[in-house]
């Protein structure tokens, strides 16, 4: 029997084409097995993989083959899901398959204790009928993520809780609009949050209108500095204000806040601030009783120079021997003017420093050195003058200027008598 020579072609062209795809799956088996080994080199990192489950529960592959997961090679060991959950976890798991089609997009979420400490996972399936491929099951490691959370609310917790007992509170400002954001609310004497005080809220509304106007004025100088500079260097100064608590309660806090630039070009005031027991100081009030008398003795120190301003830094009163320092022999004559308008620039810019910040915190503060006259030193002090309130109103500050040269006189002195 003799073939055709176009069968025998034929035939050849078939083999070929058969030992072609022979060839080929070949390679592209060995080449998936060359990448899946390449998964080793990483196996610790991995905390997704896939895992193909026929109609049965059994599966069928798992993907990728190299990976370094308890949960991976228990299910590898045991090649159904049945024999990896426990009876009420693989209920749970029936019932989530089950509610596939209504719920697709929520995650099937379970923990594992495979002797090496609880990991947690989740569970997203997509069932896919292709032969005897019931569905796809995508597993990913959420352990890390877990544990951050329950570290972030044990955290929250803990700031809650600080807050609660302390009276303090977090905040935010939109430089901008001037809108206040209460980050956390205020707490009233037994530790209950007040509900007016969340969120966004008229800040205005509930301080006094100098503790605005003061606060507002504070915010510019900042900004100013912040523009100028390009970053706030001023984040540890605070202020000092009041607010509104619980049944109009006024309640002391000290604010303390940094600028920050968010990624809208938009600058932001954040910070937090301090419940203040006021209770525990002893400031010089309005009301205090002091005697004529030992009014007029204060005044009339001969070298001991008294003044005392408002928060727009007139004076509102001295002593003569600070009139006479500036040129003036009645002390009333300079009553009204401004600081600046009356001592040299050297004073007020030493003076400035030290009642700004007493006008801030309300507390005193004392400052001595050299201030660049030659061998001549000053001994400057401020004390805030607060109404009965606990607002600071007034500062009165006084200073003692010293020479190096009658100390020296003095010591030689004593020298030659010895």
């Amino acid at each position: 029997m003799q073939v055709s020579v176009g069968l025998l072609i034929a035939l050849s062209f078939v083999c070929f084409l058969v030992t072609t795809a022979f060839v080929i799956s070949v390679l592209l088996i060995r080449d998936l097995l060359h990448k899946q080994k390449i998964y080793s080199n990483f196996s610790g990192f991995l905390s997704d993989f896939l895992a193909i489950i026929s109609k049965e529960g059994r599966l069928i592959d798992a993907s990728p083959s190299y990976i370094s997961d308890p949960l991976y090679n228990l299910i590898m060991r045991k090649k159904s899901f049945k024999k990896v959950f426990s009876a009420p976890e693989y209920k749970r798991f029936s019932e989530y398959i089950r509610g596939l089609d209504a719920y697709p997009d929520i995650p099937f979420v379970f923990s594992q204790d495979a002797g090496d400490g609880l990991n947690w996972y989740e569970i997203r399936a997509r069932q896919k009928q292709e032969g005897d491929v019931h569905m796809v099951l995508l597993l990913k490691n959420v352990t890390l993520d877990v544990e951050s959370r329950t570290q972030r609310d044990e955290l929250k917790e803990k700031v809650d809780m600080l807050l609660q007992n302390t009276g303090d509170f977090l905040w935010s400002m939109d430089v901008d609009s001037r809108k206040f954001t209460f980050l956390t609310p205020l707490v009233d004497d037994e530790g209950r949050a007040i509900p007016r005080t969340q969120g966004v809220q008229d800040i205005r509304a509930m301080m006094p209108e100098e503790d605005y106007a003061f606060f507002d004025k504070h915010l510019n100088a900042r900004i100013v500095e912040f523009r100028a500079k390009g970053q706030d260097f001023s984040e540890t100064r605070g202020v000092r204000l009041r607010l509104e608590g619980e049944n109009g309660k006024l309640d002391w806090y000290a604010f303390c806040g940094r600028l920050y630039t968010e990624e809208n070009a938009k600058i932001v005031f954040r910070g937090s601030a301090r419940r203040l027991d006021l209770q525990l100081e002893t400031p010089v009030v309005e009301t205090s009783a002091m005697s004529e008398s030992t009014q007029v003795a204060a005044l009339a120190f001969p070298d001991i120079r008294l003044f005392w301003i408002d928060r727009e830094y007139k004076i509102c009163g001295c002593n003569q021997a600070f009139s006479l320092a500036f040129g003036s022999p009645i002390p009333e004559e300079i009553e009204g003017k401004r600081l600046l308008e009356v001592v040299r620039p050297r004073y007020f810019s030493l003076f400035h420093g030290v009642l700004s910040e007493v006008f801030e915190k309300g507390l005193s503060k004392s400052w001595k050195g050299p201030f660049g006259v030659g061998k001549r030193l000053l001994w400057f002090n401020a004390v805030p003058l607060k109404r009965p309130d606990g607002y600071t109103y007034r500062v009165l500050g006084v200073y003692l200027q010293l020479d190096e040269n009658d100390f020296s006189s003095v010591k030689n002195l004593t020298m030659e008598k010895k």
